[in-house]
């Protein structure tokens, strides 16, 4: 394993997941926007910010972080997914994952390819979301997850009942 510039990380990259802090999208995505041309972004970001020390949900102009990311990468198949599951999680990769993942994107072949992906991940359920104008909602649902783990002292997530799969 190697380190890798970021943009020599999108050139030599098939999928490309941008986990960064929404605060650094327009400063960090504009550079990468040729490597990213043609390639499926899975944007993780959910736009948190903390207040005295309390999450809390911005509201974004173009209506969701995914959105902006598309906005940012215009020539790239952006998927939103993955902001439901604890980043702390995520570290203990022996924890079992209990959680579904909401996917949209306004490409639906890259949508169904991330369900695929995620649905590979043991304890994540993946369903599809729709449009990428839906990945708000999601993303918001973000700043309740963290205050719920601070509150509990857990590591939540979510899950969508009704559906049979």
């Amino acid at each position: 394993m190697q380190g890798l510039t970021n943009k020599r990380a999108v050139a030599e990259a098939d999928r490309i997941f941008i986990t960064i802090p929404y605060s650094g999208m327009r400063t960090t995505l504009p550079p990468l926007a040729e490597g990213c041309r043609g390639k499926i972004v899975v944007s993780t970001i959910a736009p948190v910010e903390f207040r005295e020390g309390r999450p809390v949900a911005l509201r974004v102009e173009s209506g969701s972080a995914a959105q902006e990311v598309q906005s940012l990468l215009p020539a790239s198949r952006v998927v939103s997914a993955f902001q439901v599951i604890d980043a702390l999680a995520l570290r203990d990769l022996e924890a079992p994952l209990d959680t579904d993942v909401i996917v949209c994107s306004d490409d639906v072949e890259a949508r169904r390819e991330i369900v695929r992906l995620a649905n590979q991940i043991p304890g994540v359920r993946a369903l599809s979301g729709g449009r990428l104008a839906t990945s708000r909602h999601v993303e918001e649902i973000t700043a309740l997850l963290i205050t719920l783990n601070r509150i509990y002292k857990a590591h939540t997530g979510i899950r969508i009942t009704g559906i049979e799969r």
